[in-house]
């Protein structure tokens, strides 16, 4: 980071305690701060696995102090002996290849004596990856699935994978070869992007073929008369030691200390294809993991239930994986297993040797240690080669196939079993010391609850002071059906320890407040569940909360439909949102913002009590405009003044406008508009505009209002402000449509700009590919592009030349002025303004002016800003 965290300094603990309620806990990050400022804590969770992870976060730190470290360190080293044991010969370290030999031999040309000291077998193992393979329909050969073929793309060190074929023309086998990559090739041309699977849809490298995606389903669930696909191992990341090198080629060495004398060593990493003792290996693992079968089954120890058909947890069952332990190889599950197992037998010695409680506190982080490996070895990891490293099973919040995936090895020091209970000593240690250095504030254990955040019968009424939540966000993550995942792990050694958590076969999803369409029927009832679980757990607040106390909540989520829901649901149960400010908490670069129009910031809205409810509704537009409309477009007019100094990003300043608007009309509610009630979205609608008018004026001094515009332009423009080129839901844009009185209309052809609307032009596909594949045949009409529920701004090069030529709107003359400056630069751009931008020049430069500023592609950016500097 380069600079000190802020949750790392000690804060000032409070001389006036409140008590404070987190209903929907997860992880405890809130209750865990309130704990350090040495507040009364109450937390709540209804997912068991999470309801554990707030004892170890905020119980058990607090309780045992940074020593219990010690204890998890000693009782996790009886785990790491006796898998390294049991697993130590199904993954065997191989001698290094013959390239890695004269690699070796070569590095050391002047020191030729030493090279025997590091033609040794492989120091370790840093991923061993796997692809999936079928039977190609076609011509019966092997088909491995690859969704790339690189392996590594670290500067100087780029790899990547051949398949090779043995030329037979029926049932043909393929083995596979790794090689150095240099200037985007390999040595024989090889190209790293090849690929043998794209959008589920295989291609035979023997014959070409295409393998379509349902029967590359169907021999994944066993169903194909074909064949049955399989984990194919293709590539073993291992890392051997070379001595380091002076300048003159010789060993560097240790002058002082124990290393004295001694060469000093580096780290090499290679990729080799598998060998036969890797596939010994595998079946040895299989082997033994059948031995044990039935042993570990009577004991109950393997996850056999069955994985239910829901939202999420469909995608398992599409390709086979109908049971738990169906998600992991014989090798990840015999490693599993043997940890579990093992953690079963030596809990009766901790908790003899420790205490009850002590010692349940060591079994849990024991199991999180377990958790970690079940997390990083499985079928649905990831092997990421931009950075080298195995990547998690939730990297995504879904159960989505995963056509390569890594697995870590289990046995010896740097084991992804060593790993694990190191990642979870250092968390543990770590949360231990920020509550050391808050001892005074600690004045009272945290209160831990495990149920429905709408059913809280342990709080009375009327005693909480703060209710601070992040509440789930719509149908952004499936909590329950992701977390069973851990739970039908847990369960069989945490069990004993927490009786009442893990009470059921599998997580409760009916209580979870998500919108869940499988589980709810539909998109539409969905919505109308989380609404009403909302609403129940904020009523639930209401009670609980002092008549002055305050709800604060934490949202992020940018849809209007999350909003709407959420803040329907507040608004109806008795809460006015009295202030909502941005807080910069995402990461620019993280999977679910990156390339798309999402919010980095959350939105903290503040809320108390409705004490007394309006006999009579509010109105839309008032006498004389002055209704609640005109409030709400003031209101984000001062919050866009207030916030200007953060520099939000266009998304940010909307979400936050949004919270502006809900706060007037909260404050009114109920609003009608003649005979229909005004709900949060007409709300939210008035913020969005706010918001791009104003950022328009900012950009051009005030020079250019949308008012002035034609109205495809105004609302292309409008949408550029909030979303620049990226991808948006149609209903966003439909919403914001109706508050500009423009509507959206799907066009073919040409088409006359005559009406307030803007024209849609339907992509000729799906995806990118499709799109710019239509865009090159005839170009776009249409200022919008759209792909199923998902529009964008087409780009000027996507234009269709002959709208551009003879523009109807200013939105037209701009991207014609783009697409004129790049056939001839300013000259060239200048003569398209003089011949079709007549008397309307100053508006199409300030949209220029507006284009440049809000551009998020670095390259267009700058071209933008070349036209401005030459055409202004």
């Amino acid at each position: 980071y380069g600079y000190s965290r802020a949750f790392a300094n000690p804060p000032e603990p409070t001389n006036t305690p409140l008590t404070i309620l987190d209903p929907t806990a997860g992880g405890g990050s809130i209750p865990f701060e309130a704990l350090r400022l040495g507040h009364k804590v109450i937390a709540n969770e209804l997912n068991p696995v999470a309801s554990v992870i707030l004892h170890a976060t905020l119980e058990y730190p607090k309780r045992f102090g940074v020593d219990l470290a010690d204890d998890i360190a000693f009782w996790g080293e009886q785990l790491l002996e006796t898998i390294s044991q049991e697993m130590k010969d199904v993954t065997p370290f191989s001698a290094l290849p013959t390239q890695e030999k004269g690699n070796l031999q070569a590095h050391c040309q002047k020191c030729p004596e030493i090279v025997s000291q590091f033609n040794v077998p492989e120091y370790d193992q840093t991923g061993i990856l796997f692809c999936r393979q079928v039977t190609c329909p076609s011509c019966g050969g092997e088909a491995p699935l690859l969704n790339t073929c690189w392996l590594s793309k670290d500067a100087g060190k780029q790899w990547g994978v051949k398949i090779v074929t043995d030329g037979k023309a029926k049932n043909g086998k393929v083995r596979f070869e790794t090689y150095r990559i240099s200037g985007g090739k390999g040595p024989r041309g090889e190209d790293p992007d090849f690929a043998t699977v794209n959008r589920g849809i295989g291609q035979c490298i023997h014959c070409r073929q295409a393998i379509d995606a349902d029967e590359i389903k169907a021999q994944a669930r066993g169903e194909s008369p074909v064949g049955t696909w399989q984990d194919r191992l293709y590539c073993v990341v291992a890392v051997r030691f070379q001595p380091k090198l002076d300048k003159k080629g010789n060993p560097q060495r240790y002058k002082s200390g124990d290393k004295a004398g001694e060469i000093k060593t580096e780290k090499v990493r290679f990729f080799r294809p598998p060998n036969k003792q890797d596939l010994d290996a595998l079946k040895a693992a299989e082997k033994q993991l059948m031995a044990n079968w039935d042993r570990w089954d009577a004991q109950g120890l393997i996850p056999t239930e069955r994985i239910p058909l829901a939202h999420k947890t469909k995608e398992p069952l599409r390709v086979g994986m109908n049971r738990w332990c169906d998600m992991f190889t014989p090798r990840q599950l015999l490693g599993h297993l043997t940890l579990v197992e093992t953690l079963n037998q030596i809990k009766p010695r901790i908790m003899a040797e420790l205490g009850e409680d002590r010692g349940r506190a060591v079994v849990t982080y024991l199991q999180f240690a377990i958790d970690k490996g079940l997390d990083y070895n499985s079928r649905q990891t990831r092997w990421h080669y931009g950075r080298g490293v195995v990547i998690n099973t939730f990297g995504r919040h879904d159960y989505s196939i995963k056509w390569t995936f890594g697995e870590m090895i289990f046995s010896g020091p740097n084991s992804g079993a060593a790993w694990g209970l190191n990642q979870i000593l250092d968390a543990y240690k770590g949360m231990a010391e920020l509550l050391d250095g808050s001892q005074k504030a600690l004045k009272s254990a945290p209160t831990i609850t495990n149920r429905t955040a709408a059913n809280l019968p342990q709080i009375k009424d009327g005693i909480v002071d703060l209710i601070c939540m992040d509440p789930p966000y719509y149908n952004n993550v499936q909590y329950a059906e992701l977390s069973d995942y851990f739970y039908v792990w847990q369960r069989r050694t945490l069990q004993d320890i927490y009786p009442d958590y893990f009470n059921r076969r599998l997580t409760n999803k009916q209580d979870e407040a998500v919108a869940n369409p499988d589980r709810d029927g539909g998109a539409r009832g969905a919505k109308e569940a989380y609404e009403r679980m909302m609403g129940g757990i904020f009523k639930e607040c209401r009670r609980v909360v002092k008549d002055h106390g305050m709800l604060t909540l934490m949202f992020t989520h940018k849809s209007q439909d999350a909003w709407e829901t959420l803040t329907r649901s507040l608004i109806e149960n008795g809460w006015n949102i009295t202030a909502s400010f941005p807080v910069e908490s995402e990461t620019q670069q993280g999977i679910h913002t990156k390339e798309t129009a999402s919010a980095i910031s959350s939105i903290f809205l503040s809320c108390r009590k409705r004490l007394k409810e309006s006999s009579e509704p509010a109105t839309w537009l008032g006498f004389g405009g002055k209704g609640v409309q005109q409030r709400i477009r003031n209101a984000v007019a001062v919050g866009l003044r207030e916030f200007a100094p953060l520099r939000l990003n266009a998304v940010d300043e909307m979400v936050a406008g949004y919270g502006r608007a809900l706060r007037v009309l909260s404050e009114h509610w109920p609003v009608l508009d003649g005979d229909e009630e005004v709900g949060p979205v007409r709300a939210m609608n008035e913020a969005s505009r706010v918001v791009a008018e104003n950022q328009i004026r900012r950009i051009t001094g005030g020079r250019l209002q949308v008012e002035e515009l034609a109205p495809e332009a105004a609302m292309a423009l409008t949408l550029y402000g909030i979303y620049g080129l990226a991808e948006f839901p149609y209903d966003e844009a439909l919403n914001l449509s109706r508050s500009l009185n423009i509507s959206l209309e799907n066009k073919s052809g040409g088409y006359t700009a005559d009406g307030r609307f803007i024209g849609i032009n339907t992509a000729a596909g799906s995806g990118r590919a499709s799109v710019k594949a239509k865009a090159e045949e005839a170009g776009f009409y249409a200022p919008l592009v759209r792909t199923g529920s998902i529009l964008r701004l087409a780009r000027p090069d996507e234009r269709s030349t002959r709208r551009l030529e003879h523009p109807q709107t200013e939105w037209d003359l701009l991207q014609g002025l783009v697409m004129a400056y790049r056939k001839g630069d300013v000259p060239v751009a200048r003569g398209y303004l003089s011949r079709y931008g007549e008397g309307r020049e100053e508006r199409v430069l300030n949209l220029l002016a507006v284009w440049a500023a809000d551009m998020p592609d670095e390259k267009l950016r700058k071209e933008a800003q070349a036209m401005v500097f030459g055409l202004l």
